[in-house]
């Protein structure tokens, strides 16, 4: 096969495959927003997408393709092309058609259980289902092959190149300065009832779509919408769509919840139509990175007293009453609020590490076999009280909490911490570069926007996560840089 001729046929390939992903993203999104009694037959339509997918980035052609492109001189786009499609043709061709398509329909079908579960608050009803989706990982990752240490494959998938040895070294000595932080700021007395009050929502959203908007979410290529878990959903390079939800009881819950997703959203934006633009390279370098993203938004911006100096007067004026009472400081004291909590969505920046190292612990036990499905709840409660100090008093503020399970992702709660180490880091040398204090102040949200763009968004997964990370920093991740900043945010003020 000649090389031109090889490169077109790589370049219909991928656009066929992002193109399916985007009906699945479809699929996904009406699941989600409008669940109803069609899961099963959508849990179909999802496997039969998703093995047409696997079938098109298997097929002996695209094998030929690599084989006939790998080692010549391409573009700097091409040639990723070929190493990313070569990473997912030898992963996938481990797999076989059979198997991902019980996968998607177990996966799918799962959703609405955990739905309903999580309402009821009984995970005895969602362990069978569960059982199955454990047994399907444990076959996976068995498939894609390891070395002893079945999380290695699974984890792969979301950070690529990132083993869980590393993750285990970053998390012991991020859980070490994160419980020292917690024991010295965690027992402060800070007033944070007035966020529990009666808050309209049609204000609420209000709000967050002037937040949103003056990050640079664009309205005619997105939407907000409400559903049980906060989420990003791409169906397509103009089609970025997010969720909050306003069933929590503090006014901070989807507000912060929004500024996540909308994180979210502007990678998926930016990377769409940056230089990876019309591939499937057009999207997140891994989770950690599109973690960091919204983490930076949501806690490094978001939280700051800086953003409050520009957003609080406007915040108080939508509601007079709630907030008659406090003034700027107060508000901003309780919204960095460092208490422990049963909830990660809504845990502060000290102890949300710590919730991820107790899922990063479970995972690997299931996977291995050394903690069974059915004596789960027992072990997320002994997590809870060991890591964080507290009693879990439900399987709804527990083990049901997080709909990542359902979708039998596991490998992918490690990248949000991960998102935490990435963000401190990358906002440590976007702080010497541009006037972060300066622009916030004034509500000037842009400038930070157009600086991630041009050192990480634009360029999608043109290169692999460990690479993006060393030309925007100038070295590989450290946990040291999430910990000064946590320091002198909590410790010195």
């Amino acid at each position: 096969m000649v090389v031109d001729k090889a490169v077109k046929r790589l370049k219909e390939i991928d656009r066929e495959v992002l193109l399916l992903s985007h009906i699945l993203s479809v699929l996904s999104w009406d699941q989600e927003v409008l669940p109803s009694k069609g899961a099963e037959e959508r849990g179909a339509q999802v496997g039969l997408l998703e093995r047409q997918i696997h079938t098109l980035v298997t097929s002996d052609e695209l094998g030929e393709i690599i084989a006939t492109l790998e080692g010549v001189q391409l573009g700097e786009v091409e040639t990723a092309m070929v190493r990313h499609a070569k990473r997912d043709w030898e992963r996938e061709r481990r797999l076989d058609g059979e198997f991902v398509q019980l996968f998607s329909e177990t996966t799918a079908k799962a959703y609405p259980a955990w739905v309903k579960a999580r309402q009821e608050d009984d995970f005895k009803a969602f362990a069978p289902t569960l059982e199955m989706i454990v047994t399907l990982l444990q076959e996976k990752a068995e498939a894609l092959g390891h070395s002893g240490e079945p999380y290695d494959p699974l984890l792969d998938l979301y950070e690529e190149g990132t083993t869980t040895a590393e993750v285990e070294s970053l998390f012991s000595e991020m859980g070490l300065f994160l419980k020292e932080i917690l024991e010295q700021v965690g027992e402060r007395e800070v007033d944070d009832t007035f966020l529990y009050g009666k808050y309209p929502q049609e204000s609420q959203d209000f709000f967050i779509r002037e937040v949103l908007t003056n990050m640079g979410f664009d309205w005619e290529r997105g939407l907000l919408h409400t559903a049980v878990h906060p989420a990003t959903s791409t169906l397509g390079a103009h089609d970025i769509r997010i969720t909050t939800r306003y069933e929590e009881l503090s006014v901070a819950s989807p507000l912060f919840s929004a500024i996540h997703e909308g994180g979210h959203a502007l990678y998926e934006m930016a990377a769409s139509q940056g230089v990876c633009r019309g591939t499937t390279l057009g999207s997140g370098v891994s989770l950690g990175f599109h973690e960091s993203q919204s983490r930076l938004w949501e806690n490094m911006i978001g939280r700051s007293g800086s953003f409050w100096d520009y957003y609080f007067p406007q915040f108080k004026e939508l509601f007079p009453l709630q907030l008659a009472n406090v003034d700027e400081g107060q508000f901003l004291a309780a919204i960095n609020r460092v208490k422990a909590t049963p909830i990660r969505v809504d845990a502060d920046e000290v102890t949300y590490g710590l919730h991820i190292i107790a899922r990063f612990e479970l995972e690997k036990a299931l996977l291995k076999g050394d903690l069974k499905v059915k004596d789960l709840s027992g072990a997320w409660a002994e997590k809870m009280e060991k890591l964080l100090n507290i009693k879990v008093k439900s399987d709804r503020l527990g083990v049901l909490q997080d709909v990542h399970w359902s979708m039998g992702v596991f490998g992918y709660f490690p990248t949000y911490a991960l998102g935490n180490l990435y963000g401190a880091q990358i906002s440590a040398i976007m702080a010497n570069e541009i006037d972060l204090d300066y622009h916030l102040k004034r509500g000037e949200l842009t400038p930070i926007r157009e600086w991630l763009e041009a050192k990480i968004l634009k360029y999608g997964a043109l290169y692999q996560p460990k690479e993006l990370l060393n030309k925007v920093t100038g070295s590989p991740l450290r946990s040291s840089h999430f910990k000064e900043y946590l320091t002198k945010k909590y410790l010195e003020i």
